[in-house]
């Protein structure tokens, strides 16, 4: 490998290691903000079942209500028995109380049915409940990773603009210009290696003359895409 190309590589992994850094620090607040929304998500759930619980006691209390009424119903047709006219109207009297004490027993299953669904829906209150205080630990945790490493990121993002400004020192003065487009546009992705006798970046095979050109230690950059090309005879 020329010197030129060793140096070319050399600006070239400066390049992808900013981007890795740079990376890191953009997905450190979205990951965050996943954690966040992933909780908040889970709080929604847990609302939903509280409601759930509300409407459950709402239908538990209407049905005691509806209970205690016909229970005072009872009371009121059984003291109507002793003072019934006829033996047809303490029949139609009687009638009345077996069916208030249907209606009351299936009331009593009903509401029995009911305050377990209330305590099978609880449990599932206080699962979500534990879902949540996990899932805003883990987005806390992932914050404070974040900021204990944010520091770190930033002083290797310093290091690396410093050893770029120093690496493009091989670039000549003419093609600055060129090169900065280049870095605008594509990043780390404006260098490309040649990996045998395709440019890395678009796979369109190098011309023999810019091969000669490359091994002779110039500055080439890619026909097909513009990138700056190095030789990288370790990929050969």
């Amino acid at each position: 490998m020329s010197t030129t190309a060793a140096s070319l590589k050399a600006l070239h992994h400066l390049y992808l290691r900013m981007h890795d850094v740079n990376l890191k620090l953009e997905q450190g607040p979205k990951r965050i903000k996943l954690k966040e929304q992933f909780a908040q998500k889970q709080e929604e759930h847990l609302k939903t079942v509280q409601e759930q619980i509300t409407q459950l006691k709402k239908q538990v209390q209407q049905k005691n209500l509806d209970l205690q009424s016909n229970e005072a119903k009872i009371l009121d047709l059984k003291g109507k028995l002793n003072t019934a006219a006829s033996n047809k109207e303490f029949d139609i009297i009687k009638g009345q109380i077996a069916a208030d004490q249907m209606a009351n027993s299936v009331l009593e299953d009903e509401i029995l049915e009911l305050m377990d669904k209330i305590d099978t829906k609880d449990q599932e209150a206080k699962d979500w409940e534990a879902k949540i205080k996990t899932a805003y630990a883990d987005a806390k945790k992932v914050e404070q990773d974040f900021e204990s490493a944010k520091a770190s990121l930033d002083e290797e993002i310093k290091e690396c603009q410093a050893a770029i400004t120093d690496a493009e020192q091989i670039i000549p003065a003419d093609l600055k210009v060129q090169f900065s487009r280049l870095t605008r546009s594509h990043g780390a992705g404006a260098l490309a290696n040649v990996a045998g006798r395709f440019c890395s970046a678009c796979n369109v095979m190098i011309e023999p003359q810019l091969r000669v050109e490359l091994n002779s230690g110039r500055l080439v950059f890619c026909k097909s895409c513009g990138r700056l090309l190095y030789m990288d005879d370790t990929l050969e």
